[in-house]
């Protein structure tokens, strides 16, 4: 299907599905008000368990990528309880220091290859493999936005204490929103594996979680479209820009967080700021009486 692409193109379009998996990951736990900063440790538990499994077993790469995303919600949700009950920028803290936990413990294992990573991970990804994890993945969210769990997550973000009034179990929406994020990262991670072949704990650092989390917090928690749709464009952008990893590309994306969290603090797809946009449109279109002048003549342009 897209044998059209040169390999480096095709190349930079995987990297862009995958990285949009990792988007949705750190979107789903935005939705119910958790800043978590654990999505590149739960992209690492992913990798490794579908890397080793490819290069040490037999089995299959949709058995590895099962196990990958299955033990990444796994590990999830052994440590959601403990960092479910911090609040605010601890929680924050409590998530990045379980990521960094995780890489560390990958780092100084040598059942993991320590330092080195795992090379000779075969290639078993293809771009129609991610768009159709894509899909499902876009319509699993659709569902839950649509259904029960997604007004109840939106309650929990907007208010912990109302929701609460209002019979919802705060702790259950939160634990699901959090092992369904890490089980989503796992996927994503093991996606990368078998995609660029090799892999190390220096891939899951800080930068690719700043880029990440840039397109969350701009995209908004108003609709997991948002955040994606961003992801898409911006990626081509720097592309067709040429800054991809470099200083100007840091420098972009602050200055676009900013500039959003000045002018629209939820993201670019909180219907608010387009509400507010269309009043003040409609205002300078038909602009109210003055004294001097009479509402008829104001009426009649």
């Amino acid at each position: 299907m897209f044998d059209w692409l040169e390999p480096l193109q095709l190349f930079r379009l995987d990297t862009a599905l995958i990285l949009t998996l990792l988007v949705v990951s750190v979107h789903v736990t935005f939705r119910v008000g958790i800043m978590s900063l654990a999505p590149m440790g739960f992209a690492a538990v992913g990798g490794y368990t579908a890397a080793l499994i490819s290069t040490r077993t037999e089995l299959p790469f949709a058995v590895g990528l099962l196990a990958a995303t299955l033990f990444a919600g796994a590990i999830g949700a052994l440590f959601a309880p403990p960092v479910l009950r911090l609040r605010g920028i601890y929680m924050a803290l409590g998530s990045l220091a379980l990521a960094q936990a995780i890489v560390v413990l990958i780092r100084i294992s040598d059942f993991t290859n320590g330092p080195n990573g795992i090379a000779g991970i075969p290639v078993e990804v293809r771009t129609e493999y991610l768009v159709i994890a894509l899909v499902v993945a876009f319509v699993v969210l659709e569902l839950g936005h649509r259904s029960y769990f997604g007004r109840a997550a939106k309650a929990v973000r907007l208010d912990e204490r109302t929701a609460e009034g209002l019979g919802i179990n705060v702790f259950r929406v939160r634990f699901v929103a959090f092992t369904a994020a890490a089980a989503i990262a796992g996927c994503a991670g093991a996606l990368e594996a078998h995609r660029t072949m090799v892999i190390s704990p220096d891939q899951y650092g800080f930068a690719t979680l700043v880029i990440v989390f840039t397109y969350v917090l701009v995209g908004g928690n108003g609709h997991w479209a948002g955040p994606v749709l961003l992801t898409w464009g911006l990626t081509i952008l720097r592309d067709m820009l040429h800054v991809a990893g470099s200083y100007w590309e840091d420098i972009v994306y602050g200055l676009l967080l900013v500039l959003v969290l000045l002018v629209a603090p939820n993201g670019l797809s909180d219907r608010s700021l387009y509400r507010g946009l269309r009043r003040r449109w409609r205002g300078r279109a038909n602009p109210s009486p003055t004294i001097d002048e009479p509402a008829e003549k104001v009426a009649s342009r």
